[in-house]
């Protein structure tokens, strides 16, 4: 027997069964309907009929499928929920635990989310355990108990946690979650990878509408978790969600008229290395061997690109680059980069947060951390992103050699001018202070003939010519070349700090390349940094300088 559900249909005259009129009608209302149990605040709608199914996978109980419509022009993700299924009599006892459990507060109001949810869990296992005598819930008692603490995990996913957004969290394909206002007309619409191939990126439609008053739920819950006000008077609200490796960012009236609207940032669980880059298509081989030289030479390097153009993938990836022996400092106002895997790892690395309060800017926090990080010590600075009032202090500490030996970050940007003219002309630092920069690696998103489907791609690598002068680069590296574009000042450099010449430099980078492709399936016992050039032979690939993965 089918779950209780809402269902909304149009409001068409009444067919007589048994033609075809009358079953092409049913259908028409059936793709039109949404249902929802009446626990949930969701609501999901049927399969759109001439849909294409491309792929069909399992996530957090509930089925996926993904189907391409009109011809491959748009694309549509498909949930089935678990509990958008259950019989009517489990319907009615989940919605009778719900509104007990509501009405049980914890014996401790100050625990935190892990604590609140454990709580949640347990007491709603122990109110199913009785609500459900009678019940068949299973052949066996093992099945039985499985079943109850399923249940228990759904009760605590439609009270404390995130709905149906929980299921869409765990699929490691999505990146992005968007709901605009006002959300009970507007589908929630996602961005996802890999559809048309790994490195693809995909923007599509839901078959899930969420209501108003669950909207207002999930902001109570942001407000709870950053103890921050959410009025007109501050209709935006910033949240990092530790727990789903997400960050949440919400706006309201009067910056959103129609309510409340929601986008939910999705960090990679897996971190980006250059290795995993090569393998996403991202790069070639050429590409990441000159990259990994230049982090290893301690360059400095600003990564640009537009939104989702891959930006932070490729920090994360670039400071694997870096010798174990190097300390590291990061300052983020978003928790993307992967401290706790590189710690893991053997890497010296130091995080420092910038939260962004009440009483302050996103800039003037991330130039506070700024100051203090030149107070502890020679190390790499690695930042989130430069923004603006942090910048002057960064390149003023890069031109006096108090920035430690090398220092990454990202920026908005389409190309290395783009970003020396918002560096110069709108940050307002030097020409001559901008010089301290070695290179600027553009990020972007190409569209192969024409497609839809964008796919994330290294556009160039250039570097800051300071022969020539201010505002002058030489493009080392351009989209699909194989080799270097022209002679490099900032290899050179390198090359002469190590002690050797301009070719043995070339050839090193060369001798990355093949090492890359060699070591796809590294080996098991080496030392944890990603390439080894000038140390010994060690155990992480066939070569002997091998490129181990992070993941």
């Amino acid at each position: 027997m089918s779950a209780p559900r809402v269902v909304l249909r149009s409001g068409l005259p009444r067919v007589p069964e048994g033609n075809a009129l009358s079953r092409g009608i049913s259908r028409i209302l059936e793709e039109r309907s949404m249902r929802r149990p009446r626990f949930s605040g969701y609501w999901t709608s049927a399969t759109p009929s001439r849909a294409e199914e491309l792929e069909c996978y399992q996530v957090g109980g509930a089925r996926v499928k993904l189907f391409s419509l009109e011809g491959g022009q748009r694309h549509l993700y498909h949930i089935s929920p678990w509990e958008h299924g259950l019989p009517d009599e489990v319907v009615r006892v989940v919605d009778g635990v719900i509104s007990q459990v509501t009405d049980l507060p914890p014996p401790d109001l100050e625990v935190g989310y892990d604590e609140l949810r454990g709580y949640v869990v347990r007491t709603a296992t122990r109110l199913l355990r009785k609500r459900c005598e009678g019940l068949e819930m299973g052949s066996s008692i093992e099945e039985r108990e499985r079943t109850i603490v399923r249940l228990s995990e759904m009760v605590a996913r439609h009270t404390v946690g995130l709905g149906l957004f929980e299921v869409l969290l765990a699929d490691d394909r999505i990146e992005d979650i968007y709901v605009d206002a006002p959300s009970w007309e507007n589908p929630v619409h996602i961005t996802i990878g890999g559809v048309a191939g790994f490195n693809s990126v995909c923007r599509c439609g839901t078959n899930i509408t969420v209501s108003g008053d669950e909207m207002n739920g999930l902001v109570s819950k942001f407000r709870q978790y950053t103890l921050r006000p959410f009025s007109e008077a501050f209709p935006a609200l910033e949240a990092d969600l530790p727990g789903y490796d997400a960050r949440a960012t919400v706006i309201g009236p009067p910056l959103s008229p129609s309510g409340p609207a929601l986008a939910l940032r999705r960090h990679s669980r897996r971190p980006w290395t250059l290795l995993r880059l090569v393998e996403a298509g991202a790069l070639d081989t050429y590409a990441a061997a000159l990259l990994s030289f230049l982090i290893d030479g301690r360059s400095t390097a600003l990564i640009c690109g537009a939104r989702g153009a891959g930006k932070s993938s490729m920090l994360s990836a670039m400071m694997f680059e870096f010798p174990l022996e190097q300390r590291i400092l990061t300052i983020e106002d978003t928790l993307e980069l992967p401290i706790g895997r590189m710690q893991s790892l053997g890497y010296r690395i130091q995080s420092l947060f910038v939260d962004r309060g009440m009483e302050r800017s996103a800039e003037d926090g991330a130039d506070d951390a700024l100051r203090v990080s030149l107070r502890l010590g020679e190390s790499a600075i690695v930042m989130g992103e430069v923004r603006g009032k942090e910048a002057q202090t960064l390149y003023q500490s890069m031109r006096t050699g108090r920035a430690g030996s090398s220092v990454l970050g990202t920026i908005h940007g389409e190309s290395a001018r783009s970003v020396y003219d918002r560096v110069v002309h709108d940050m307002g630092i030097s020409k001559e202070a901008f010089m301290a920069t070695d290179i600027v690696v553009t990020m972007g998103l190409s569209r192969p003939g024409g497609s839809s489907r964008p796919v994330r791609r290294l556009v160039e690598v250039a570097e800051v010519s300071r022969e020539r002068g201010p505002g002058e680069f030489n493009l080392l590296l351009g989209e699909g070349d194989k080799g270097l574009r022209c002679a490099s000042e900032t290899i050179a450099r390198i090359a002469a700090s190590w002690g050797l010449d301009y070719q043995d430099a070339l050839e090193n980078i060369r001798r990355g390349t093949r090492c890359a492709r060699c070591s796809s399936t590294p080996r098991s016992g080496g030392t944890p940094s990603a390439w080894h050039r000038n140390g010994p032979a060690d155990a992480t690939s066939s070569c002997g300088r091998g490129w181990t993965t992070a993941g």
